[in-house]
């Protein structure tokens, strides 16, 4: 068995020469197993050997027996031991996990916070219990891959040997072990898979573990294909906080449903799930171009047209500000700064997106501007004919999350103009005539609207 997990080390290249392994030891027959071995593999593989248990305090006098065995097991054996302890149920309850959940959640944080690679003694029968798991919740390709060899510094050496395997392995060398109770409870999904599925499936086929192991190296090496090829599309397409949508609809779904989820793994919302990943792959193909999906941790995806992007909570609109003529005002949230002054003679003044010429005799009498935004029924004319202000910025493609961050420039008795359309034809001062010159300029350009 040593030469085998020796040859699975090597082809899967867990290890450098140098490297600091930390073998996660529970007491049980696995991690006794893990740290005897790779002891006697240290010279060949050139690494150093610690080990390192953590205490859920779960279950009274039992934890504190396994930890104080392997305390003694690791000073028999002259191996550096890291110990870690953690409140299980008191995270739980902070955080609706589950004490499974929590547990997992408190013990790799430990495990993580050491220096070099963290060997675990997942095994054959650990994988096929996964891979069993998986399909009962209902999984796609990468879930029938089971339990990966490594991700990050978390190396799996006892991968490719059974529970079988191991118990023989302890009674030659004369080892001994303790024994988890709760894995002899029937209350757990995996311990009934453990207890009644998987003799039942043995009986059909005594080798199960590793033809199920053998499997999911295949599917393995599918699924790492397919990702490859959904990282490329989604570079592809990606744009800053999304995706172009048409991008994206020209690969197979394989291939962009890979790459929605690595969309969505960017915000790091909890409790992602495979509908969220369907929801958001429908929302790819929406004829509504301000369609939008609601995602776990206040996050929602919507389309913007061609562009699929990822946002938190919707921004607010701005409140509204009172400019006196004579006057600027910067408006801080949306990085504009707002001028309005009197002009005797504008002819050389153009009407562009973000100034206005406004004919004198129309301000209102109070010689005030309100900057708001705009409104359910607001009407101005372009040259295109007069229009309701939302048909306006539907035909402009402004997106529908930044309708309400743009400026209407208004008084008593209408709109003069908005930012990124342009003056209201109906309130335009004619050339060499006097007029209230309106200036909208971008003071922080990485908050432009425009984007």
């Amino acid at each position: 068995m040593r030469d085998k997990i020796l040859s699975w080390m090597r082809g899967q290249c867990m290890t450098e020469p140098g490297d600091i392994v930390v073998c996660a030891v529970s007491g049980g027959a696995d991690s006794v197993c893990m740290l005897h071995v790779l002891l006697s593999l240290r010279d060949t593989l050139g690494i150093t050997v610690e080990a390192v248990h953590f205490n859920h305090h779960l279950r009274g006098e039992e934890s504190d027996r396994d930890d104080a065995f392997v305390r003694a097991l690791c000073a028999g054996l002259g191996v550096a031991l890291h110990v870690g302890n953690g409140d299980v149920r008191a995270r739980a309850a902070q955080t609706h996990e589950s004490v499974e959940e929590a547990a997992r959640a408190l013990r790799y944080a430990f495990f993580s916070s050491l220096p070099g690679r963290i060997a675990t003694a997942h095994t054959q029968d650990d994988n096929l219990e996964t891979v069993l798991l998986n399909l009962t919740r209902g999984t796609g390709l990468a879930g029938l891959c089971g339990i990966p060899p490594k991700r990050g510094p978390f190396i799996r050496p006892m991968l490719a040997v059974s529970r079988e395997e191991i118990e023989a392995y302890l009674t030659q060398n004369g080892l001994s072990c303790v024994t988890d109770s709760t894995n002899l409870l029937p209350d757990a999904r995996r311990n009934r898979l453990r207890q009644s599925v998987i003799p039942l499936l043995k009986a059909e086929n005594p080798s199960l573990c590793d033809t199920a192991f053998r499997m999911c190296r295949l599917l393995e090496a599918d699924e790492a294909q397919l990702s490859a090829q959904a990282e490329q599309a989604f570079m592809q397409a990606r744009l800053p906080h999304g995706v172009r949508c048409s991008t994206l609809t020209a690969y197979p779904d394989a291939i962009r449903t890979r790459a929605v989820k690595l969309l969505l793994d960017q915000i790091h919302a909890p409790k992602l799930s495979a509908r969220h990943i369907d929801a958001v792959d429908r929302l790819l193909y929406s004829e509504c171009p301000s369609a939008r999906v609601s995602l776990p941790g206040g996050y929602t995806a919507q389309r913007e047209y061609d562009r699929l992007l990822l946002t938190a909570d919707s921004p607010a609109a701005f409140k509204p500000v009172t400019l006196s003529i004579g006057e600027s005002v910067v408006l801080r949230p949306l990085g504009l700064r707002v001028c309005c002054k009197w002009q005797e003679n504008f002819s050389e003044i153009q009407n562009t997106l973000s100034t206005f010429a406004v004919k004198c005799d129309t301000i209102g009498s109070t010689e005030q501007v309100l900057l708001r935004p705009r409104r359910t029924h607001d009407v101005m004319r372009t040259p295109g004919g007069r229009k309701t202000l939302k048909k306006l910025m539907i035909d402009r493609k402004i997106p529908l999350r930044k309708r309400d961050l743009i400026p209407v420039a208004a008084d008593e008795h209408g709109i003069l103009g908005v930012y990124g359309i342009g003056v209201n034809l109906d309130r335009a001062a004619a050339p060499g005539g006097r007029a209230l010159i309106i200036r909208i300029e971008e003071i922080e350009k990485e908050d432009s609207l425009y984007d």
